[in-house]
């Protein structure tokens, strides 16, 4: 769980009416809720924290509501909004600046998320600031501008990722529509065809407290909503999510091309209500391939290949992917192919053990700081089941209750059921320059 340094503001009077408010009038927000506008929030507070983090996500698709989309037009949305200037503010982005923090932002196929990571004493600040600008968008020529050249360039380096290519062109190969295909993906060139007005249009449409979910993680706590929970207005609905068409199995390979050669292998999953499959493929991915310990990382040994796998717990379905790229991604593929079959039988005792300890070790390990906390929750939040999250109650919560019963015969089991099947396959081939213009001068 992409990211763009971007900005946005808040007017000086609710400043004003926020430290006037007596501390008395206000009462004690629970961790976990919705306020009056309709907004979902989540707060997960660590004192010994030196930072904190404050993220807004909303379920939109990246490509927008329209039939066929526009790919990156969430995340362009998005960075427009933190870089305008409302009527009587700062953007965002300067303002969290000044702070001495800094604002990204994050698109996926159906979510966008802004975070601001700032000091601790100015969590209060930073949540009146993103959420009046955000509730109430404003798209400036200069924002607008900002965040398409930004973006642009953002996407433009992504494209020389072959892992991220292979993984945009899976999304072709397994949705026919809707916000997991490729409609959503990232185009560079894409961002130049988006106007200031289709960039408004989304944002009034997508950016509603009741599509928002709050995260405050970090040096935190819930009174720095406050002021939000004190705002008046009825709470507009929440936008109705479109569903994935997932393509049917055909076989044949969809070649695209890139920067470099490669394979990718794309299977449906579980949904993410499905907690014991989506666990299971979760670890799976781990098992095969964690960096320098998975078994398919061990059986390349010095090969000049990188592959990548993971499980991506969306509403529903999910997927789970694999890219190959490199010199030697042609021999890296039978590789990968047997071990993918191979865990369809049960491991042994000691080697599930050992496995599920790195697991659960690596897991951690990515959940340290207040961004990354925020991430995890605010993914699986918008996703539909934030209870699960596996930064939820820490070993003690739910995703990792789920992980302790994990057995070698189930995990095998939920791996026949969902990669037994033939995977849809992208074949990415390095693109060939273009012949030079004879009759053009050097």
């Amino acid at each position: 769980m992409l990211a763009t340094s971007l900005r946005a503001a808040v007017s000086a009077a609710l400043l004003v009416a926020a430290t006037l408010q007596p501390a008395h009038a206000q009462t004690a927000l629970p961790p976990t809720g919705s306020l009056p506008n309709g907004v979902n929030y989540e707060v997960r507070p660590d004192p010994a924290a030196p930072a904190a983090a404050v993220a807004l996500w909303f379920r939109a698709p990246a490509g927008g509501f329209a039939a066929g989309g526009v790919a990156s037009l969430s995340r362009l949305a998005a960075a427009t909004v933190a870089g305008s200037a409302p009527i009587t503010g700062t953007p965002l982005g300067r303002l969290v600046d000044r702070f001495g923090g800094r604002v990204s932002v994050a698109a996926y196929p159906d979510s966008v998320a802004v975070t601001a990571l700032v000091p601790a004493d100015r969590v209060a600040e930073t949540v009146r600031a993103m959420t009046a600008d955000y509730f109430a968008p404003v798209v400036t020529a200069d924002g607008f501008q900002l965040a398409e050249r930004d973006v642009g360039e953002e996407l433009l380096l992504r494209s020389y990722d072959p892992a991220d290519a292979i993984e945009d062109a899976l999304g072709t190969a397994l949705f026919g529509a809707g916000p997991l295909s490729a409609k959503a993906a990232t185009d560079a060139y894409s961002v130049q065809a988006l106007t200031a007005d289709m960039v408004r249009a989304f944002a009034e449409r997508a950016f509603r407290p009741a599509n928002a979910i709050l995260v405050l993680s970090g040096n935190v706590d819930a009174s720095a909503l406050q002021d939000v929970a004190a705002r008046e207005g009825a709470a507009a609905g929440a936008e109705p999510a479109s569903a994935p068409s997932v393509r049917p199995a055909t076989g044949a390979p969809l070649r695209v091309e890139g920067h470099a050669d490669g394979t990718g292998l794309g299977w449906i999953g579980p949904p993410i209500t499905d907690e014991a499959a989506a666990t299971a493929l979760d670890f799976t991915a781990d098992a095969l391939f964690a960096p320098q310990t998975g078994i398919v990382q061990r059986a390349l040994a010095t090969r000049k290949v990188t592959v990548t796998g993971k499980f991506v717990t969306y509403r529903n379905p999910g997927v789970f992917l694999v890219t190959i790229s490199g010199d030697d991604a042609a021999a890296a593929l039978p590789i990968v192919e047997r071990a993918v079959a191979d865990a369809r039988h049960p491991m042994t005792a000691a080697a599930f053990a050992s496995a599920r300890a790195g697991f659960i070790y690596r897991l951690l390990a990515q959940m340290e700081t207040p961004s990354e906390l925020a991430d995890t929750y605010g993914w699986y939040a918008v996703e539909g089941n934030a209870g699960y999250a596996p930064s939820e109650a820490g070993l003690h919560g739910r995703y990792f209750g789920v992980t302790g019963k994990l057995t070698p015969a189930g995990v095998a089991q939920t791996v026949s059921r969902y990669l037994g099947p033939a995977p849809v396959i992208v074949t990415m081939v390095k693109a060939k320059p273009a012949p030079a213009n004879p009759g053009k001068r050097t």
